[in-house]
């Protein structure tokens, strides 16, 4: 993952979860942290979309409930990281 990059996908998380960007990890999942309901992961799609400037598609997104699963998604979408 490019450092920026990678610093701008745990700085996105962390505002919308309420977590600290050193919490942010690939194993951070809703059953790990209390704010990670459906509604923030919604909120957390839209974020990623409008940082990283791609649109990802709306059918599974709900199937991306951890953090190195939104990695995946952003990559499989040209995001470098």
């Amino acid at each position: 993952m490019s450092a920026g990059n990678a610093e701008r996908f745990k700085s996105v998380v962390s505002a919308i979860l309420g977590v600290s960007p050193q919490e942010v990890s690939d194993d951070l999942t809703p059953d790990s942290v209390d704010t990670w309901d459906s509604l923030n992961q919604i909120n957390l799609i839209g974020a990623l979309e409008q940082e990283f400037g791609v649109t990802l598609a709306a059918q599974n997104l709900g199937d991306y409930m951890t953090v190195a699963l939104l990695k995946k998604l952003l990559v499989e979408h040209g995001v470098e990281l």
